[in-house]
């Protein structure tokens, strides 16, 4: 399955995410309207336990969210390894299929069933190790919900005691005014706001956004889903090798590898291609970093194995220039930031309207809004890439990624019928 695939598909999982948070973030903002002259609070202690009241109809209206935008996303979950499977295996049967038939590997033309009972089993234990971080971020970004809006709450009544206290120290008035109160509420909203939902903690106490982890969970997850069907496939046949694929804007820790012959059993020794041409292989100890967060095949990783049969493929290596490479991955995060920043801005113009913002603050924040959506335009002029807009937008109703591009030339129903029951323990 191709970095791309494996990217798009990953994304639009991970924007679903995005708008549920969005979705949220105004929901609050809702609950923060400003106001006018004769609704001023009668003072700050008191705002804030009249807003607390509001804390079960927020929880009931977060619920909600998350139960009618993320009901199938257990389904989307199966539907995307299924494809990863039949994806992976997609790219690899067909040349392990001919060496076996030619005798080039030891299982000569025996050809092993296509889904084994044992491949199953390790990749339903992925989906169900995924599926359960899927439900805890759940759980948290509800959490995060709760505590986002208290904090808010409490911002607000903190920043009107204050401003009363100067102004009282100052002319002796007592009351608070309406812009006062506006302030104090916009500010302290869009503090929440730029702070977002968490949908989870890692080890080293890292906040990351349920879109932001959601996405790098379903990426790894089907990527590895995809490699273990190549690697249990190939094992099938009996053969121990494989090529590292290669791309450009590779990460730092995985591009010295890209177009490498890697022993699985750890057999380092020198094989011949279909050409007669020496190859050097490789161990996976001989990998700095192999198997860990920043390294290859680890969090994020976009390589995937090639099947290598000696005598019988023919090495393909890379035309790769480290410093191209290197430009290539630093302009893809720029652009990843600035499509970020994008969303933000229109994502914050919504927040404001929620509020009841004034024509004058909307009308400044749309042009923040052009701002971001020029600066894209300039960096794709100025680095030639590409600007993808379906990155710059969170759809108010996305639906969840809905694959179907396997090869019902090699995969028959019924082999896909099969990894459907398996999933469903059947």
């Amino acid at each position: 399955m191709t970095p791309q695939e494996i990217e798009e598909l990953s994304w639009r999982m991970g924007e679903v995410y995005e708008a549920v948070v969005n979705r949220i973030l105004v929901n609050l903002a809702r609950h923060f309207r400003f106001i006018e002259a004769g609704e001023i609070p009668s003072g700050a202690w008191e705002y804030q336990v009249q807003k607390l009241a509001e804390m079960g109809q927020i929880n009931r209206e977060t619920e909600r969210i998350i139960l009618e935008m993320l009901g199938d996303a257990d389904s989307a979950l199966q539907a995307l390894l299924e494809e990863s499977i039949l994806n992976g295996l997609r790219d690899a049967e067909p040349a392990l299929r001919s060496a076996a038939e030619k005798g080039f590997l030891s299982g000569g033309s025996n050809i092993p069933p296509v889904l084994a009972p044992n491949q199953m089993q390790a990749f339903k234990a992925f989906y169900a190790q995924s599926a359960d971080k899927l439900n805890f971020v759940n759980t948290v970004m509800l959490e995060s919900t709760q505590a986002a809006f208290a904090a808010t709450v409490s911002d607000i009544a903190v920043r009107i005691a204050n401003t009363q206290g100067i102004l009282n120290a100052a002319s002796g008035e007592v009351v608070t005014g309406v812009s006062a109160w506006n302030k104090a509420m916009r500010d302290a909203v869009n503090k929440m706001v730029d702070n977002g939902l968490t949908g989870y903690i890692d080890h080293a106490g890292r906040h990351w956004s349920p879109e932001a982890y959601v996405t790098m969970d379903i990426r790894s997850t089907m990527a590895n889903t995809a490699r273990a069907a190549v690697f249990e496939r190939n094992e099938e046949y009996g053969n121990d090798l494989y090529q590292v694929s290669w791309h450009n804007g590779a990460r730092p820790l995985c591009y010295p590898w890209q177009g490498k012959v890697i022993s699985k059993t750890g057999n380092a020794r020198v094989v011949e291609d279909d050409e007669g041409n020496e190859v050097q292989v490789h161990t996976e100890d001989e990998i700095e970093s192999f198997n860990y967060g920043g390294g290859l095949f680890g969090v994020n990783c976009g390589h995937y194995p090639i099947p290598f049969i000696p005598n019988f493929s023919r090495i393909r290596q890379p035309m790769q220039d480290a410093e191209q490479n290197a430009k290539t991955y630093e302009e893809s995060q720029k652009q990843r930031t600035l499509e970020r920043k994008l969303r933000n801005e229109k994502r914050d113009l919504e927040v404001l309207k929620a509020q009841g913002a004034s024509e004058d603050v909307l009308k400044e924040q749309r042009r923040r809004v052009r701002k971001a959506s020029k600066d894209i335009d300039e960096f794709c002029a100025e680095t030639g890439r590409a600007r993808r807009r379906n990155r710059e937008y969170t759809p108010i109703n996305p639906t969840f990624p809905n694959p179907d591009t396997y090869d019902p030339a090699l995969f028959p129903t019924a082999e896909r019928d099969k990894i459907n029951d398996w999933f469903r323990g059947q």
